[in-house]
């Protein structure tokens, strides 16, 4: 089963993993209503394969075809065969994908546990994006740099990677500036994608909660990368409790990610679900349109809080095989101003990361962070600086906190 929001290509990547590893690819998309209505009431897999050869004149071979089934969401008979596809025939590849599952389940619907497995798109990431664009060089340069190697073209790496901030990863978006070059086109086609999720809420909302989702639509991009609370949400007077289910729902549905506090060093990590939330939504692109900020995004205060953003977006996006639990780190009020901007666990320890899309580099927090932790912090701070090993000096403390620039990011992992 893949998951992921409208438009990060779901459907494309399964019909060309499909063309190249099968003989055969039946695609179903339960979005057309004419295929919706005729597997309506399926029964069994018996029953499914006979509708199969009598649409499309096709049958299901084991191991040489790839069933898809699109929009899976669509059906709750089909989304409850697949028990069977497993017991049954599990010699038949079967991929289905959704966007809006956790959204339209409520009530009886229910996946087959430990029958179905998961995987999860979110948009391109920056070397996604190179190879999006063809630059191979660039890619292949990246991924062999390794700690205390110097890096070269640092002012041209720098500027891919800002223009990568500025598009974002959303394929249609950047399929476009690949072929025209015009930042005009790509604000166009956000556009698009920004009334498309727009229309979608309407599938998936009652009446009354239709005026608190489009709320968190136009307010969440507004404010990715800050922190805020359920009440009084983008300026309004709605309740918290009707502000935090449209908000649930909308990062059910992976439009949105709710970035919960920690305060303590130790694991497992627990979350302070009463503090306020950092907001990071689905792609920078589309955070850049909604505040119409092209030309200045690396300047004042937007600069943080785009920065925040792709750096949570790209943490997120790690998580293939189960979604990543990105926090962050705060002291108490009582004990003293402290915030780490991202959290979570890792190999038996707990990695603080700092974002410092400027010159500065205080980091009382991330210090305060280690103190408390000890040899259970693993520190890293992002930022336009080279890779490597830093040294500090704070209160007669020393520090040695690794230092990875924006553009190696997701290669955190293997570069600790």
């Amino acid at each position: 089963m893949v998951r992921g929001a409208r438009q990060v290509g779901k459907t494309s990547v399964v019909r060309k993993f499909g063309q190249e590893n099968f003989d055969q690819v039946v695609e179903i998309n339960l979005e057309k209503k004419d295929l919706l209505k005729a597997f309506a009431g399926v029964e069994s897999i018996v029953d499914f394969e006979k509708r199969v050869q009598l649409l499309m004149g096709k049958r299901l071979i084991d191991v040489e075809t790839l069933l898809f089934i699109d929009e899976i969401q669509e059906s709750k008979e089909i989304l409850e065969l697949l028990r069977f596809f497993a017991e049954e025939r599990p010699a038949l590849h079967v991929i289905v994908a959704g966007s809006l599952l956790e959204a339209k389940m409520s009530g009886s619907w229910n996946i087959p546990v430990g029958r179905v497995d998961y995987m999860y798109m979110y948009p391109m990431t920056f070397f996604e994006y190179l190879q999006a664009k063809g630059d191979r060089a660039s890619y292949e340069y990246l991924r062999q740099i390794r700690l205390g190697d110097e890096i070269k073209s640092l002012a041209i790496l720098q500027k891919k990677y800002q223009e990568y901030v500025t598009i974002g990863g959303m394929p249609e978006v950047v399929s476009n500036f690949v072929r025209s070059g015009d930042y005009g086109e790509t604000q166009l086609i956000c556009a698009k994608l920004q009334t498309a999720c727009a229309e979608d809420v309407e599938k998936y909302a009652t009446g009354s909660e239709k005026k608190y989702l489009g709320l968190v639509m136009e307010a969440a991009p507004l404010i990715a990368g800050t922190l805020y609370k359920y009440e009084n949400f983008g300026g309004s007077m709605y309740k918290s409790r009707e502000m935090a289910d449209a908000l649930k729902k909308l990062e059910q549905v992976m439009l949105l990610r709710q970035i919960k506090a920690i305060n303590f060093t130790n694991l497992p990590l627990q979350y302070k679900e009463k503090r306020a939330k950092k907001m990071i939504c689905l792609d920078t692109g589309l955070v850049n349109f909604a505040s119409q900020n092209y030309t200045n995004l690396l300047k004042g205060e937007y600069k943080g809080r785009i920065m925040e953003q792709v750096v949570g977006q790209t943490l997120l996006a790690k998580g293939l095989r189960q979604k990543t639990e990105l926090a962050y780190w705060s002291r108490d009020r009582a004990e003293g101003s402290a915030e780490v901007d991202f959290a979570w666990s890792w190999n038996n320890k707990i990695i603080g990361l700092e974002v410092k899309p400027g010159n500065t580099r205080e980091m009382k927090s991330l210090f305060s962070m280690i103190d408390r932790g000890g040899k259970q912090i693993l520190p890293l701070r992002v930022s336009w600086d080279n890779l490597g090993m830093e040294k500090y000096t704070h209160s007669g403390k020393k520090y040695e906190i690794m230092s990875v620039p924006f553009y190696l990011l997701e290669r955190w992992e293997d570069l600790t």
